[in-house]
């Protein structure tokens, strides 16, 4: 498991590396909230990748993981190509970018941390699939945890629904959805 999580953290290492690139080149990080959804993705099929026989359970940590990830990812992804800069980058930010130290602060900031973070928070699907190499079927637990995260993930695109209705009507703006599934789904709201 040890050589399956180092191989995952090289990985990681690298496409943060990439896209920390990109974001100097393009002057603006705020598409990194889309890499944590499509970095757990990544990570579970990096791990998937590395077993030789996964297993039902092994597959099934993949799939749950890789498609609430793309969800996630895709999600995130058109939400900063539609409002552009986040606010929030930019102010973190705004005194490396008047030092014209823009990449060292991207990078220390925001790539460097979020890589660690990312790789942290991805541990348990990650070394839920390298144990896991288990050609037994799947029991009433794993049956259990599918149908949970089937509720979870039906939760949280619901609720991101329900935000972007909210900031697409005018009357909204400069105000806080506090109401429906998306109360529930994310802090602070």
């Amino acid at each position: 498991m040890l050589e399956g999580l180092l191989a995952n953290a090289a990985l990681i290492a690298v496409v943060m590396t990439g896209l920390w690139l990109i974001a100097v080149r393009i002057r603006d990080v705020s598409f990194i909230d889309a890499v944590w959804g499509g970095g757990m993705a990544l990570l579970a099929v990096a791990s998937w990748l590395q077993l030789g026989d996964p297993g039902a359970r092994a597959t099934l940590i993949m799939v749950m993981t890789a498609l609430w990830g793309a969800r996630l990812a895709l999600h995130l992804f058109v939400r900063w190509r539609a409002h552009g800069e986040d606010p929030r980058y930019a102010k973190m930010l705004a005194k490396a970018r008047e030092r014209g130290a823009y990449a060292g602060g991207a990078l220390k900031i925001v790539f460097a941390p979020q890589a660690v973070l990312l790789f942290l928070t991805c541990l348990p699907a990650q070394m839920g699939i390298l144990a896991s190499p288990d050609p037994a079927p799947l029991g009433a637990l794993a049956w259990t945890g599918l149908a949970l995260w089937s509720v979870g993930v039906f939760f949280e695109w619901v609720g991101d629904w329900q935000l972007s209705q909210f900031r697409a009507d005018p009357a909204s703006k400069g105000k806080v959805l506090d109401t429906g599934l998306w109360r529930f789904t994310r802090h602070p709201n």
